[in-house]
Protein backbone atom coordinates (compact mmCIF):
# COMPACT_ATOMS: atom_id res chain seq x y z
CA UNK A 1 0.00 0.00 0.00
CA UNK A 2 1.52 3.55 -0.91
CA UNK A 3 2.09 6.29 1.64
CA UNK A 4 -0.22 8.76 1.86
CA UNK A 5 0.84 12.10 1.04
CA UNK A 6 0.19 16.13 1.92
CA UNK A 7 0.17 17.38 -1.73
CA UNK A 8 3.82 16.22 -3.17
CA UNK A 9 5.08 15.32 0.08
CA UNK A 10 4.73 12.30 1.96
CA UNK A 11 3.02 11.93 5.39
CA UNK A 12 6.19 11.31 6.35
CA UNK A 13 8.08 14.08 5.58
CA UNK A 14 5.31 16.39 6.86
CA UNK A 15 5.84 14.33 10.11
CA UNK A 16 9.24 15.18 10.52
CA UNK A 17 9.50 18.79 9.31
CA UNK A 18 6.02 19.27 12.13
CA UNK A 19 8.19 17.70 14.89
CA UNK A 20 11.50 19.73 14.22
CA UNK A 21 9.84 23.27 13.93
CA UNK A 22 7.31 22.15 16.99
CA UNK A 23 10.49 21.61 18.80
CA UNK A 24 11.90 24.65 17.75
CA UNK A 25 8.69 26.49 18.97
CA UNK A 26 8.58 24.66 22.10
CA UNK A 27 13.01 25.70 22.88
CA UNK A 28 12.09 29.51 22.36
CA UNK A 29 9.04 29.19 25.07
CA UNK A 30 11.19 27.69 27.48
CA UNK A 31 14.32 29.89 26.68
CA UNK A 32 16.16 26.95 25.44
CA UNK A 33 16.23 28.29 21.98
CA UNK A 34 14.91 31.79 20.44
CA UNK A 35 12.30 32.56 18.48
CA UNK A 36 15.15 33.98 15.79
CA UNK A 37 15.58 30.52 14.82
CA UNK A 38 11.70 29.36 14.46
CA UNK A 39 11.42 30.83 10.85
CA UNK A 40 14.32 29.52 9.86
CA UNK A 41 13.05 25.94 10.93
CA UNK A 42 10.25 26.56 8.53
CA UNK A 43 11.91 27.55 5.60
CA UNK A 44 15.18 25.63 5.64
CA UNK A 45 12.29 22.29 5.12
CA UNK A 46 10.86 24.22 2.13
CA UNK A 47 14.38 25.16 -0.26
CA UNK A 48 13.30 28.93 -2.07
CA UNK A 49 11.55 29.77 0.31
CA UNK A 50 11.52 32.44 3.40
CA UNK A 51 10.26 32.42 6.77
CA UNK A 52 8.66 35.23 8.87
CA UNK A 53 7.74 35.50 12.26
CA UNK A 54 5.85 39.01 13.76
CA UNK A 55 3.46 40.31 16.57
CA UNK A 56 1.62 43.45 14.48
CA UNK A 57 -0.73 45.46 16.36
CA UNK A 58 -2.82 45.98 12.93
CA UNK A 59 -5.17 48.96 14.86
CA UNK A 60 -1.82 51.37 16.02
CA UNK A 61 0.64 50.25 12.98
CA UNK A 62 2.75 48.94 15.05
CA UNK A 63 5.34 46.07 14.33
CA UNK A 64 6.43 44.96 18.00
CA UNK A 65 8.12 41.84 16.96
CA UNK A 66 10.40 40.15 13.55
CA UNK A 67 12.40 37.51 12.95
CA UNK A 68 13.03 36.25 9.06
CA UNK A 69 14.97 33.96 7.34
CA UNK A 70 16.23 33.31 4.29
CA UNK A 71 15.95 36.88 3.28
CA UNK A 72 18.42 39.41 2.44
CA UNK A 73 18.76 42.37 5.34
CA UNK A 74 18.05 44.88 2.96
CA UNK A 75 14.30 43.89 2.70
CA UNK A 76 14.08 42.40 6.49
CA UNK A 77 15.14 45.93 7.09
CA UNK A 78 12.88 48.03 4.83
CA UNK A 79 10.39 45.58 5.95
CA UNK A 80 10.24 46.67 9.48
CA UNK A 81 10.85 50.20 8.92
CA UNK A 82 7.89 50.59 5.70
CA UNK A 83 6.50 47.71 4.21
CA UNK A 84 4.97 46.22 7.19
CA UNK A 85 3.04 49.09 7.70
CA UNK A 86 1.90 49.06 3.75
CA UNK A 87 1.17 45.27 2.86
CA UNK A 88 -1.76 44.54 0.94
CA UNK A 89 -2.28 41.31 2.99
CA UNK A 90 -2.99 43.25 6.36
CA UNK A 91 -6.73 43.55 5.53
CA UNK A 92 -7.36 39.99 5.00
CA UNK A 93 -4.97 38.97 8.08
CA UNK A 94 -6.55 41.45 10.67
CA UNK A 95 -10.06 40.23 9.61
CA UNK A 96 -9.36 36.58 10.07
CA UNK A 97 -9.80 34.39 13.31
CA UNK A 98 -7.22 33.49 15.64
CA UNK A 99 -5.29 30.05 14.29
CA UNK A 100 -6.67 30.67 10.89
CA UNK A 101 -4.04 28.87 8.30
CA UNK A 102 -4.34 30.17 4.57
CA UNK A 103 -2.81 30.16 1.40
CA UNK A 104 -1.99 33.35 -0.84
CA UNK A 105 -3.15 31.59 -3.70
CA UNK A 106 -6.67 30.89 -2.21
CA UNK A 107 -7.57 33.45 -0.41
CA UNK A 108 -5.57 36.62 -1.42
CA UNK A 109 -3.16 36.50 -4.64
CA UNK A 110 -0.42 38.68 -4.64
CA UNK A 111 -1.55 39.58 -8.36
CA UNK A 112 -4.46 41.64 -7.30
CA UNK A 113 -2.27 44.06 -5.77
CA UNK A 114 0.89 44.11 -8.65
CA UNK A 115 0.17 47.50 -8.57
CA UNK A 116 0.89 48.61 -5.25
CA UNK A 117 4.31 50.18 -3.87
CA UNK A 118 4.53 47.04 -1.65
CA UNK A 119 4.26 44.59 -4.43
CA UNK A 120 6.48 46.63 -7.03
CA UNK A 121 9.16 47.51 -4.65
CA UNK A 122 9.37 45.44 -1.98
CA UNK A 123 7.32 41.44 -3.34
CA UNK A 124 8.61 41.20 -6.65
CA UNK A 125 12.39 42.75 -6.42
CA UNK A 126 13.32 39.59 -4.36
CA UNK A 127 11.80 37.33 -6.94
CA UNK A 128 9.81 33.82 -6.89
CA UNK A 129 8.36 34.19 -3.45
CA UNK A 130 5.12 35.77 -4.96
CA UNK A 131 2.90 33.01 -3.12
CA UNK A 132 2.43 32.26 0.37
CA UNK A 133 1.37 30.24 3.32
CA UNK A 134 0.07 31.69 7.04
CA UNK A 135 -1.01 31.45 10.48
CA UNK A 136 -2.67 33.69 12.39
CA UNK A 137 -2.62 33.46 16.08
CA UNK A 138 -3.89 36.45 18.59
CA UNK A 139 -1.53 37.84 20.95
CA UNK A 140 -2.94 40.39 23.65
CA UNK A 141 -5.13 43.50 23.28
CA UNK A 142 -4.27 43.59 19.76
CA UNK A 143 -1.47 42.35 18.98
CA UNK A 144 -1.39 39.70 16.02
CA UNK A 145 1.48 37.03 15.94
CA UNK A 146 2.03 35.74 12.02
CA UNK A 147 3.53 32.51 11.10
CA UNK A 148 4.10 33.13 7.61
CA UNK A 149 6.25 31.06 4.83
CA UNK A 150 6.75 32.84 1.09
CA UNK A 151 7.87 30.35 -1.86
CA UNK A 152 8.00 30.76 -5.86
CA UNK A 153 4.51 30.25 -7.21
CA UNK A 154 6.01 27.97 -9.62
CA UNK A 155 5.82 25.90 -6.40
CA UNK A 156 2.85 26.32 -5.40
CA UNK A 157 1.57 23.34 -6.34
CA UNK A 158 4.25 21.60 -4.44
CA UNK A 159 4.72 23.35 -1.53
CA UNK A 160 1.41 24.89 -0.80
CA UNK A 161 -0.87 22.46 0.78
CA UNK A 162 2.42 20.87 2.83
CA UNK A 163 3.09 23.83 4.43
CA UNK A 164 -0.19 24.50 5.48
CA UNK A 165 -0.44 21.28 7.15
CA UNK A 166 3.04 21.67 9.12
CA UNK A 167 1.57 25.18 10.44
CA UNK A 168 -1.93 23.54 11.47
CA UNK A 169 -0.05 20.71 13.49
CA UNK A 170 2.34 23.24 15.41
CA UNK A 171 -0.33 25.49 16.27
CA UNK A 172 -1.27 24.24 19.57
CA UNK A 173 2.67 24.79 20.38
CA UNK A 174 2.81 28.20 19.05
CA UNK A 175 -0.34 29.19 20.92
CA UNK A 176 0.74 27.54 24.47
CA UNK A 177 4.04 29.37 23.51
CA UNK A 178 1.92 32.80 23.53
CA UNK A 179 0.03 32.57 26.47
CA UNK A 180 3.28 31.19 28.47
CA UNK A 181 4.61 34.53 27.04
CA UNK A 182 1.71 36.85 27.87
CA UNK A 183 1.79 35.27 31.41
CA UNK A 184 5.39 36.04 31.85
CA UNK A 185 5.45 39.79 29.98
CA UNK A 186 2.60 40.61 32.88
CA UNK A 187 4.55 39.41 35.40
CA UNK A 188 7.82 41.61 34.28
CA UNK A 189 5.46 44.64 33.64
CA UNK A 190 3.49 44.12 37.18
CA UNK A 191 7.40 44.11 38.26
CA UNK A 192 8.54 47.03 36.61
CA UNK A 193 5.37 49.17 37.49
CA UNK A 194 6.09 47.92 41.12
CA UNK A 195 9.55 48.82 41.82
CA UNK A 196 8.69 52.51 40.06
CA UNK A 197 5.94 53.39 43.35
CA UNK A 198 8.71 51.64 45.85
CA UNK A 199 10.63 55.22 47.01
CA UNK A 200 7.89 57.49 45.65
CA UNK A 201 5.54 57.23 49.25
CA UNK A 202 4.97 60.98 49.64
CA UNK A 203 3.24 61.71 47.20
CA UNK A 204 0.32 60.09 45.21
CA UNK A 205 2.17 57.95 42.16
CA UNK A 206 0.69 55.55 39.56
CA UNK A 207 1.71 53.63 36.72
CA UNK A 208 0.30 53.58 33.24
CA UNK A 209 0.48 52.66 29.68
CA UNK A 210 0.24 55.01 26.78
CA UNK A 211 -3.65 53.85 26.40
CA UNK A 212 -4.21 55.23 29.79
CA UNK A 213 -4.59 51.50 31.20
CA UNK A 214 -3.52 51.79 35.33
CA UNK A 215 -0.70 48.88 35.69
CA UNK A 216 -0.44 50.18 39.39
CA UNK A 217 -0.61 52.90 42.44
CA UNK A 218 -0.22 53.77 45.33
CA UNK A 219 -2.11 54.95 48.22
CA UNK A 220 -2.36 58.01 48.14
CA UNK A 221 -2.90 58.43 44.29
CA UNK A 222 -5.60 55.88 45.37
CA UNK A 223 -7.22 58.01 47.59
CA UNK A 224 -7.35 61.10 45.02
CA UNK A 225 -8.82 58.28 42.72
CA UNK A 226 -11.30 57.79 45.65
CA UNK A 227 -12.23 61.21 46.43
CA UNK A 228 -12.47 62.52 42.68
CA UNK A 229 -10.68 65.64 43.19
CA UNK A 230 -7.81 65.29 40.54
CA UNK A 231 -8.42 62.14 38.82
CA UNK A 232 -11.16 60.07 37.56
CA UNK A 233 -10.80 55.98 36.77
CA UNK A 234 -13.31 54.35 34.56
CA UNK A 235 -12.93 50.97 33.02
CA UNK A 236 -9.04 50.75 34.93
CA UNK A 237 -8.62 54.19 32.86
CA UNK A 238 -7.12 57.29 34.16
CA UNK A 239 -8.46 60.72 33.70
CA UNK A 240 -7.65 63.99 34.71
CA UNK A 241 -10.56 66.11 36.33
CA UNK A 242 -9.85 69.02 33.80
CA UNK A 243 -10.91 68.72 30.12
CA UNK A 244 -8.10 70.49 28.69
CA UNK A 245 -5.33 69.11 30.74
CA UNK A 246 -6.89 65.59 30.17
CA UNK A 247 -6.37 65.79 26.28
CA UNK A 248 -3.31 67.00 26.98
CA UNK A 249 -2.69 64.21 29.58
CA UNK A 250 -3.66 61.55 26.50
CA UNK A 251 -1.50 63.11 24.27
CA UNK A 252 1.64 63.07 26.52
CA UNK A 253 0.78 59.32 26.96
CA UNK A 254 0.97 58.90 23.50
CA UNK A 255 4.12 60.06 22.40
CA UNK A 256 6.38 58.49 25.72
CA UNK A 257 4.39 55.60 25.04
CA UNK A 258 5.92 55.43 21.50
CA UNK A 259 9.15 56.47 22.17
CA UNK A 260 8.67 59.88 20.55
CA UNK A 261 10.33 63.26 22.90
CA UNK A 262 8.02 65.65 24.76
CA UNK A 263 8.23 68.58 26.16
CA UNK A 264 5.06 68.21 28.11
CA UNK A 265 5.64 66.19 30.69
CA UNK A 266 4.51 68.56 33.03
CA UNK A 267 0.93 69.64 33.11
CA UNK A 268 -0.80 72.05 35.78
CA UNK A 269 -4.63 72.69 36.27
CA UNK A 270 -7.51 73.70 38.46
CA UNK A 271 -10.18 71.65 39.62
CA UNK A 272 -12.85 72.98 41.78
CA UNK A 273 -11.12 71.04 44.68
CA UNK A 274 -7.92 73.05 43.89
CA UNK A 275 -4.71 73.47 42.11
CA UNK A 276 -2.39 70.17 41.05
CA UNK A 277 0.42 69.40 38.87
CA UNK A 278 1.26 66.15 37.62
CA UNK A 279 4.82 64.72 35.98
CA UNK A 280 5.05 61.97 33.98
CA UNK A 281 8.28 59.63 32.88
CA UNK A 282 8.64 56.65 30.42
CA UNK A 283 9.67 54.50 32.67
CA UNK A 284 13.28 52.80 31.39
CA UNK A 285 12.37 50.15 29.09
CA UNK A 286 12.92 45.82 29.65
CA UNK A 287 15.12 44.84 27.68
CA UNK A 288 14.28 40.73 27.21
CA UNK A 289 16.91 40.46 24.21
CA UNK A 290 15.73 37.96 21.71
CA UNK A 291 14.29 35.34 24.93
CA UNK A 292 11.47 33.21 25.58
CA UNK A 293 9.52 36.32 26.35
CA UNK A 294 10.87 38.75 23.25
CA UNK A 295 7.48 38.04 20.96
CA UNK A 296 5.39 39.45 23.11
CA UNK A 297 7.98 41.97 24.61
CA UNK A 298 7.20 44.71 27.58
CA UNK A 299 4.79 47.37 26.53
CA UNK A 300 5.93 50.98 27.37
CA UNK A 301 5.25 52.06 30.96
CA UNK A 302 4.92 55.77 32.12
CA UNK A 303 5.16 56.68 35.84
CA UNK A 304 2.26 59.65 36.98
CA UNK A 305 3.08 61.68 39.91
CA UNK A 306 0.49 63.77 41.12
CA UNK A 307 1.29 67.08 43.32
CA UNK A 308 -1.15 69.24 44.81
CA UNK A 309 -0.09 72.40 44.49
CA UNK A 310 0.85 75.48 47.55
CA UNK A 311 1.74 78.80 47.86
CA UNK A 312 5.03 77.46 49.41
CA UNK A 313 6.56 74.03 51.00
CA UNK A 314 6.00 74.55 54.40
CA UNK A 315 9.15 74.78 56.49
CA UNK A 316 8.66 71.93 58.85
CA UNK A 317 10.39 72.48 62.24
CA UNK A 318 11.40 68.41 62.50
CA UNK A 319 13.49 68.89 59.27
CA UNK A 320 15.67 71.99 61.02
CA UNK A 321 16.74 69.63 63.55
CA UNK A 322 19.07 67.84 60.72
CA UNK A 323 21.16 70.88 61.29
CA UNK A 324 22.22 69.87 65.27
CA UNK A 325 22.00 66.43 64.17
CA UNK A 326 23.88 65.28 60.92
CA UNK A 327 25.08 69.23 60.51
CA UNK A 328 23.30 69.56 56.88
CA UNK A 329 23.93 73.08 55.82
CA UNK A 330 20.21 75.06 54.98
CA UNK A 331 20.91 74.27 51.71
CA UNK A 332 20.87 70.90 52.16
CA UNK A 333 17.84 71.01 54.50
CA UNK A 334 15.71 72.61 51.74
CA UNK A 335 16.97 69.86 49.26
CA UNK A 336 15.40 66.90 51.82
CA UNK A 337 12.09 68.96 52.33
CA UNK A 338 11.78 69.29 48.38
CA UNK A 339 12.31 65.28 48.78
CA UNK A 340 9.73 64.66 51.70
CA UNK A 341 6.98 66.39 49.44
CA UNK A 342 7.39 63.90 46.92
CA UNK A 343 9.86 65.00 44.19
CA UNK A 344 12.35 63.24 42.56
CA UNK A 345 15.92 64.49 42.57
CA UNK A 346 15.59 66.39 38.93
CA UNK A 347 12.52 67.97 40.20
CA UNK A 348 14.02 69.29 43.40
CA UNK A 349 16.78 70.43 40.91
CA UNK A 350 13.95 72.30 38.98
CA UNK A 351 12.54 73.71 41.90
CA UNK A 352 15.75 75.41 43.19
CA UNK A 353 17.07 76.33 40.37
CA UNK A 354 20.50 74.42 40.47
CA UNK A 355 21.87 71.49 37.73
CA UNK A 356 21.06 68.06 38.08
CA UNK A 357 24.36 66.98 38.65
CA UNK A 358 24.34 69.63 41.27
CA UNK A 359 21.74 68.09 42.98
CA UNK A 360 23.23 64.21 42.69
CA UNK A 361 26.31 65.97 44.53
CA UNK A 362 24.00 67.39 47.46
CA UNK A 363 21.92 63.88 47.74
CA UNK A 364 25.75 62.40 47.90
CA UNK A 365 26.89 64.62 50.64
CA UNK A 366 23.58 64.43 52.48
CA UNK A 367 23.66 60.43 52.22
CA UNK A 368 26.84 60.50 53.47
CA UNK A 369 26.45 63.15 56.61
CA UNK A 370 23.23 60.78 57.51
CA UNK A 371 24.70 57.69 57.50
CA UNK A 372 22.38 55.95 54.47
CA UNK A 373 23.34 54.47 51.87
CA UNK A 374 20.42 55.09 49.26
CA UNK A 375 17.65 57.40 48.63
CA UNK A 376 14.88 55.27 49.78
CA UNK A 377 16.45 54.78 53.60
CA UNK A 378 17.34 58.81 53.40
CA UNK A 379 13.57 58.81 53.19
CA UNK A 380 13.11 56.55 55.81
CA UNK A 381 14.83 58.48 58.04
CA UNK A 382 13.33 62.01 57.16
CA UNK A 383 9.86 60.38 57.59
CA UNK A 384 10.89 58.91 61.12
CA UNK A 385 11.94 63.11 61.86
CA UNK A 386 8.55 64.11 60.76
Amino acid sequence: MGQSRVGTYSEKHVAAISADLAASIDAAAFGAGSWDEVPGVLSHAFPGSFGGLWNMNFAESRLNFLAVRNIDPAFAKSFSDHFAYINPWIPYWSGARSGITALSEEVFPARTFADTEFYNDWLRPQKDVEAGAGMKILGDRGETIQFIMNFPLSLSETYGKAAVEVLTRVRGNLERSISLARLMRTGVEQTMAAAALVERNRCAAFVVEGDRLVREANQMALQIVSSGQALIVRSDRCFIANTDADARFGSVLAKLSQGIPTDGERISFRTSAGAWQITMAALPPAEPARTNISLLPPRQLILVLVTELNPAIPDTADLSTLSAIFTLTPSEIMFCRRLVNGESVADAAEQLGITVETARTRLKSILQKTGTSRQGQLMLLLSRLQ
